[in-house]
Protein backbone atom coordinates (compact mmCIF):
# COMPACT_ATOMS: atom_id res chain seq x y z
CA UNK A 1 0.00 0.00 0.00
CA UNK A 2 1.30 3.38 -0.71
CA UNK A 3 1.22 6.48 0.92
CA UNK A 4 -1.69 8.36 -1.14
CA UNK A 5 -4.26 5.70 0.41
CA UNK A 6 -3.37 6.55 3.86
CA UNK A 7 -3.42 10.48 3.35
CA UNK A 8 -7.48 9.92 1.06
CA UNK A 9 -8.00 7.60 4.29
CA UNK A 10 -7.30 10.72 6.33
CA UNK A 11 -8.52 13.25 4.20
CA UNK A 12 -11.75 11.24 4.42
CA UNK A 13 -11.60 10.91 8.11
CA UNK A 14 -11.19 14.46 8.75
CA UNK A 15 -14.00 15.51 6.63
CA UNK A 16 -16.50 12.99 8.37
CA UNK A 17 -15.21 14.66 11.63
CA UNK A 18 -15.74 18.24 10.26
CA UNK A 19 -19.10 17.34 9.32
CA UNK A 20 -20.14 15.88 12.18
CA UNK A 21 -18.61 18.40 14.22
CA UNK A 22 -20.90 20.75 11.73
CA UNK A 23 -23.90 19.52 12.03
CA UNK A 24 -23.26 19.19 16.16
CA UNK A 25 -22.69 22.87 16.21
CA UNK A 26 -24.96 24.01 14.51
CA UNK A 27 -28.16 23.75 16.77
CA UNK A 28 -25.88 25.73 19.53
CA UNK A 29 -25.55 28.31 17.03
CA UNK A 30 -28.78 28.57 15.72
CA UNK A 31 -30.03 28.91 19.52
CA UNK A 32 -27.38 31.62 20.44
CA UNK A 33 -28.12 33.81 17.69
CA UNK A 34 -31.90 33.48 18.02
CA UNK A 35 -31.42 34.20 21.95
CA UNK A 36 -29.06 37.29 21.27
CA UNK A 37 -32.07 38.46 18.96
CA UNK A 38 -35.22 37.88 21.07
CA UNK A 39 -33.31 38.22 24.30
CA UNK A 40 -34.47 41.58 25.67
CA UNK A 41 -31.85 43.13 28.31
CA UNK A 42 -34.41 45.20 30.34
CA UNK A 43 -36.96 42.49 31.21
CA UNK A 44 -34.92 40.06 32.02
CA UNK A 45 -36.49 37.80 29.02
CA UNK A 46 -37.86 37.52 25.75
CA UNK A 47 -41.06 39.46 26.73
CA UNK A 48 -39.92 42.83 24.75
CA UNK A 49 -43.52 44.59 25.10
CA UNK A 50 -43.94 48.20 25.66
CA UNK A 51 -45.52 47.16 28.84
CA UNK A 52 -43.31 44.70 30.18
CA UNK A 53 -40.24 47.19 29.53
CA UNK A 54 -42.07 50.25 31.50
CA UNK A 55 -42.90 47.71 33.84
CA UNK A 56 -38.89 46.24 34.26
CA UNK A 57 -38.54 49.83 34.33
CA UNK A 58 -39.87 50.87 37.52
CA UNK A 59 -39.43 47.73 39.12
CA UNK A 60 -35.36 48.04 38.50
CA UNK A 61 -36.18 51.42 40.18
CA UNK A 62 -37.99 49.63 43.02
CA UNK A 63 -35.17 47.11 43.48
CA UNK A 64 -32.49 50.01 43.49
CA UNK A 65 -30.35 48.60 40.41
CA UNK A 66 -28.75 51.38 38.75
CA UNK A 67 -26.94 49.24 36.44
CA UNK A 68 -29.63 47.23 34.90
CA UNK A 69 -32.08 50.15 34.37
CA UNK A 70 -29.76 52.22 32.27
CA UNK A 71 -30.45 48.73 29.78
CA UNK A 72 -33.96 49.77 29.78
CA UNK A 73 -33.22 53.58 28.32
CA UNK A 74 -31.38 54.39 25.31
CA UNK A 75 -27.97 55.84 26.11
CA UNK A 76 -27.86 58.62 24.60
CA UNK A 77 -31.67 59.90 26.15
CA UNK A 78 -30.36 58.30 30.08
CA UNK A 79 -27.93 60.60 30.05
CA UNK A 80 -29.82 63.61 28.39
CA UNK A 81 -30.87 66.53 30.97
CA UNK A 82 -34.21 67.15 28.57
CA UNK A 83 -35.35 63.37 28.58
CA UNK A 84 -37.05 63.92 31.35
CA UNK A 85 -37.05 61.78 34.97
CA UNK A 86 -33.37 60.05 33.47
CA UNK A 87 -29.94 59.40 34.92
CA UNK A 88 -29.74 62.17 37.96
CA UNK A 89 -33.89 62.29 38.73
CA UNK A 90 -33.89 58.03 38.73
CA UNK A 91 -31.17 58.19 40.73
CA UNK A 92 -32.87 60.07 43.60
CA UNK A 93 -35.70 57.84 43.56
CA UNK A 94 -33.83 54.71 43.15
CA UNK A 95 -34.90 51.99 46.04
CA UNK A 96 -38.37 53.60 46.04
CA UNK A 97 -41.03 50.94 46.12
CA UNK A 98 -44.02 51.58 43.68
CA UNK A 99 -46.97 49.15 43.42
CA UNK A 100 -48.26 49.43 39.37
CA UNK A 101 -51.79 49.88 39.52
CA UNK A 102 -52.34 50.92 35.71
CA UNK A 103 -50.53 50.74 32.41
CA UNK A 104 -52.10 52.21 29.60
CA UNK A 105 -50.14 51.77 25.76
CA UNK A 106 -50.93 53.55 22.87
CA UNK A 107 -50.50 53.79 19.61
CA UNK A 108 -47.02 53.55 17.65
CA UNK A 109 -46.41 56.52 15.38
CA UNK A 110 -43.51 57.07 12.68
CA UNK A 111 -41.01 59.79 13.26
CA UNK A 112 -39.68 61.96 10.41
CA UNK A 113 -36.39 59.15 10.95
CA UNK A 114 -38.43 55.93 10.27
CA UNK A 115 -39.01 55.22 13.93
CA UNK A 116 -41.45 54.41 15.90
CA UNK A 117 -42.49 56.29 18.84
CA UNK A 118 -44.97 55.15 21.60
CA UNK A 119 -46.53 56.84 24.44
CA UNK A 120 -47.28 54.70 27.63
CA UNK A 121 -48.89 56.07 30.55
CA UNK A 122 -48.56 54.60 34.06
CA UNK A 123 -50.54 54.88 37.29
CA UNK A 124 -48.45 53.95 40.33
CA UNK A 125 -49.33 53.73 44.18
CA UNK A 126 -46.47 54.78 46.59
CA UNK A 127 -46.32 53.22 49.96
CA UNK A 128 -48.19 55.99 51.65
CA UNK A 129 -50.95 55.12 49.81
CA UNK A 130 -50.94 58.45 47.25
CA UNK A 131 -51.20 57.62 43.71
CA UNK A 132 -48.49 59.00 41.08
CA UNK A 133 -48.80 59.26 37.55
CA UNK A 134 -46.64 59.26 34.55
CA UNK A 135 -45.68 58.36 31.16
CA UNK A 136 -42.46 57.25 29.26
CA UNK A 137 -42.27 57.98 25.37
CA UNK A 138 -40.38 54.46 23.97
CA UNK A 139 -38.76 54.22 20.51
CA UNK A 140 -37.88 51.45 17.89
CA UNK A 141 -37.00 51.04 14.68
CA UNK A 142 -39.68 51.59 12.03
CA UNK A 143 -39.78 48.09 10.68
CA UNK A 144 -42.62 45.69 12.15
CA UNK A 145 -39.52 43.16 12.77
CA UNK A 146 -40.55 40.46 14.99
CA UNK A 147 -36.96 41.01 17.35
CA UNK A 148 -37.74 44.54 17.78
CA UNK A 149 -36.75 46.42 21.18
CA UNK A 150 -38.19 49.07 22.52
CA UNK A 151 -35.85 51.54 24.21
CA UNK A 152 -37.19 54.86 26.88
CA UNK A 153 -36.49 57.93 24.84
CA UNK A 154 -38.52 60.10 27.67
CA UNK A 155 -40.10 59.29 30.70
CA UNK A 156 -41.47 61.48 33.58
CA UNK A 157 -41.43 58.10 35.82
CA UNK A 158 -40.30 58.99 39.15
CA UNK A 159 -41.45 62.47 38.96
CA UNK A 160 -39.30 65.56 38.27
CA UNK A 161 -36.11 66.52 40.14
CA UNK A 162 -38.03 69.03 41.63
CA UNK A 163 -40.67 66.88 42.57
CA UNK A 164 -40.11 63.27 43.19
CA UNK A 165 -42.56 60.69 43.62
CA UNK A 166 -43.22 58.94 46.92
CA UNK A 167 -40.48 61.42 48.88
Amino acid sequence: MTDTYYRERMARRNRQMALILGLLLLPVIVYLVGRALYYDNCTGGFDRSPEAVVRSLLGLVGQGDRDALTRCWDNRAYYDLGAGCSEICLQRVLGTPYEVVEVHVGEPARTEAGRHNLAVGVTVACPGGQRQTGEATLDTVGANLPWRHWKVIYSTLGGSIGQLWCK
